[in-house]
């Protein structure tokens, strides 16, 4: 193990244990508030979290419809070989993309895009795909979640309904293999492996430091002082200790690059967005985030319900109206009152 494994992996884990004692010393509270400490109520709460597996399968879905498309999987490192296996796997991740956009048999979406990430780690090598073990926790998430409304799956009306047994498990699962990508990240395109994060810097100079006046800080610092830094947030965010604080913290690094390398940084980080946003809400797993998105998605099947007999009830009262009217043509013509037809309606 040289330096620039133990040296960052030490740095990263005293600063987690740092973190941990404070947080246990803060009996487990956030620094940065939530909605309902932000005066959400309840209810809004519980609507908020509903959509927010709508907002991940989107984000991730135009990931995988943008890679299938270009006969990559997941990004754009991982070129998918010409022949009729690669178009297989792209083929694959259009299918995907369309069942999260549509909400239609999200859960057998989500079992593809576990199967596709584990045919690429065969095709790939495990430690390629380990950086991005995000679209796994992506995929145990919507199994466990569904893909809440707005989608096809609610017209069956059961299908997109979390599964309970599962729900105390979603999001730890997916903020571990997110910070587990970052952190595995740090390592493969910094820490391990500088003439190519150095050829990088050469082509997109995102070193400020001489800016400010260190010019004593190269590239070659510059990239291990990154990977530290990207590999500590990755263990913080495994950690799950202050979570919202640390996705604050990760989302200006993830967004600085945007500017220089253009749509395709974007579209990348979607999914990592889409995350972010689920994590800034949900903070800390507690039982009750879990059951404010189950009753969410359970007031919209009740919601949709009411529509529907709304719609039924208008379609009855429609005839009864008719049948009113016709009624006190009768009586008024028969010399009854006219209010008679008013009471029936």
């Amino acid at each position: 193990m040289t330096s620039r494994t133990w040296m960052p992996l030490g740095i990263a884990i005293v600063v987690t244990a740092l973190a941990v004692v404070v947080w246990r010393a803060r009996n487990r509270r956030d620094i940065v508030p939530g909605p309902i400490e932000l005066g959400m109520k309840w209810k809004n709460y519980q609507d908020l979290l509903s959509w927010m597996p709508l907002v991940i399968g989107v984000h991730t879905a135009v990931t995988l419809l943008v890679s299938g498309i270009g006969l990559r999987l997941f990004v754009p490192s991982l070129e998918l070989p010409e022949n009729f296996l690669g178009a297989l796997l792209g083929l694959v991740e259009i299918a995907v993309a369309l069942s999260l956009i549509y909400g239609a048999l999200t859960r057998f979406g989500a079992i593809a895009l576990a199967i596709l990430w584990l045919g690429g780690a065969i095709l790939f090598g495990p430690l390629r795909l380990v950086e991005h073990a995000l679209f796994l926790g992506i995929a145990f998430f919507l199994f466990a979640a569904g893909r809440g409304p707005l989608a096809f799956d609610m017209s069956l009306e059961r299908l997109h309904r979390p599964v309970e047994r599962l729900m105390p498990y979603a999001v730890p699962v997916l903020r571990v293999l997110t910070g587990l990508s970052i952190a595995v990240v740090a390592f493969t395109e910094k820490l391990w492996n500088q003439p190519m994060g150095l050829a990088f810097l050469a082509e997109h100079p995102f070193n400020f430091f001489p800016a400010i006046g260190l010019a004593a800080i190269g590239d070659p610092e510059f990239l291990f002082i990154a990977g530290i830094v990207e590999l500590t947030f990755g263990i913080l965010l495994m950690s799950g200790v202050f979570v919202r604080l640390f996705t604050l913290a990760i989302w200006l690094p993830f967004n600085l690059t945007l500017p220089m390398l253009g749509w395709p940084e974007l579209v990348g980080h979607l999914p990592i967005y889409g995350i972010m946003g689920l994590l800034l809400i949900w903070g800390e797993a507690r039982p009750e985030s879990d059951r404010a998105l189950m009753e969410g998605v359970a007031e919209h099947d009740a919601g949709q319900m009411r529509a529907g007999g709304s719609g039924g009830a208008g379609d009855a009262g429609g005839a009864g109206d008719a049948g009113g009217a016709g009624d006190a043509s009768g009586s008024a013509a028969s010399g009854g009152s006219a209010d008679s037809g008013g009471s029936a309606r």
